[in-house]
């Protein structure tokens, strides 16, 4: 069975007489900022960088390709160990060695003189620090310290890596340009260091750190919160948990969508003689809609519940997917960008708060460790899936049914899951 935790006590003793703003939110604003420089410099940023290696080293683009793969199977191994080490040290430190590793891994590829170099930063420093200044540290401090609004303060912090992605991908085009590609690896690495004050000043583990009790006026959710939250959850504990597998299969399902979308739409897009910039404003238009669905929904999970909340993103995606079948010309794909965009939101921040409300702020690092590399059966095929039904069937009528079955199946997930959720509204 679960352990009790004792160390760490959830009360929600308001803070003291004359604090303006509750601490926690200054915790948002440095997780949010972790999430922007992991999102704005690797993910949002990954064609650039692509590019200019083939043009460097001259390689086939498969083999360039394979630094997302060392980056995605790298970051699923380390998962479940930086998952343990979250729940059990300070995130704080955590989240600025990663800070580190980050900078220290554009640097280090600044000088990279093969593609082997190449491969071995983005299997090492970059997913270090993608794993330690993410969703998940970022996921377990922000439990810590809300309970009320959790879900607007996840919502808000994920809003970090779509402002990422607003910011830095433009920032690097230009400085690849008027500069070259390790000038611009060089400065980005900068920038990751230059954050290392906002990390030590902002950061916090938990409210005790600050003499605070917890976040106030939470009475009503005290009861659940304190006995999920001092509840310690061991791997193999998690992994003979129902709820578990069914968040597992939710938030898997979901992320499954979102990527092999993200990967595809520009191929369907070229099969409707959709090109160039005409391509790049729908995906402008998804990350712009989808910080607002990530706000949107943080903000409806702790009003709603975590389960009406995740049918009202999976209702989204699902409208998405059929405008995209029904309407296919460019207003149709701007329109589906849209709808998508809003559901692509609520992906993340429903991730982190499925774990957070039922095994609580003690075993949120973990459990979302774990989820990590059992995702990969379901997102890692998605996109070549996508692409193997486009190329066998002539069209991606096929992907828009598939990705609705997805919708679906996570849908299912979230009606089991039942009153283990649903608790959460409170």
């Amino acid at each position: 069975m679960p352990r009790q935790n004792t160390q760490h006590t959830n009360d929600t003793t308001p803070a003291p007489a004359g604090q303006a703003v509750y601490p926690g939110w200054w915790i948002v604003l440095a997780a949010g900022s972790g999430q922007m420089l992991q999102g704005g410099f690797i993910f949002w940023s990954m064609g650039l960088y692509t590019a200019a290696f083939e043009d460097v080293f001259g390689a086939p683009r498969a083999q360039i390709n394979l630094i997302e793969t060392c980056l995605t199977v790298s970051t699923n191994l380390l998962s479940p160990i930086a998952g343990i080490l979250i729940d059990r040290w300070s995130v704080r430190h955590l989240m600025m060695i990663g800070l580190t590793a980050m900078g220290l891994g554009l640097i280090v590829l600044s000088q990279a003189g093969t593609l082997l170099h190449v491969w071995a930063v983005w299997a090492s420093l970059i997913p270090l620090g993608v794993l330690l200044i993410g969703a998940i540290p970022g996921a377990a401090v922000i439990s810590r310290w809300f309970i009320r609004r959790r879900g607007l303060a996840l919502g808000l912090a994920a809003t970090g890596s779509s402002i990422g992605g607003f910011l830095m991908p433009p920032l690097m085009t230009w400085m690849f340009l008027e500069w070259d590609w390790r000038t611009a690896l060089i400065v980005a690495g900068g920038v990751c260091f230059a954050f290392m004050p906002v990390f030590y000043f902002l950061l916090r583990n938990h409210p005790h750190d600050l003499g605070l009790s917890g976040e106030p006026n939470s009475e009503a959710m005290l009861a659940d919160a304190t006995h999920a939250d001092t509840t310690q959850w061991q791997i193999p504990e998690l992994l003979k948990s129902r709820p578990f597998w069914l968040q597992m299969i939710a938030s898997g399902s979901l992320l499954a969508v979102t990527l092999g979308m993200l990967a595809n739409l520009s191929l369907h897009a070229k099969d409707l003689g959709v090109t160039g910039q005409a391509t790049a404003v729908l995906y402008t238009i998804i990350a712009a809609c989808s910080f607002c669905g990530k706000a949107l929904a943080g903000y409806l999970m702790d009003r709603l519940g975590i389960q009406r909340c995740g049918y009202l993103i999976c209702a989204f995606l699902s409208s998405g997917l059929l405008i995209l079948f029904l309407w296919q010309s460019y207003p149709g794909l701007v329109a589906g960008a849209v709808v998508l965009g809003i559901g692509y939101g609520g992906v993340v921040p429903l991730w982190t708060s499925m774990p957070a409300r039922t095994f609580g702020a003690g075993s949120v690092g973990r459990a979302l460790g774990v989820m990590n590399p059992l995702h990969i059966p379901i997102t890692a095929t998605s996109a070549p899936l996508a692409g193997y039904i486009s190329d066998t069937t002539g069209s991606y009528d096929g992907v828009f049914w598939m990705y609705g079955g997805c919708c679906a199946l996570a849908a299912i997930a979230l009606t089991l899951m039942g009153s283990v959720i649903s608790s959460s509204a409170r």
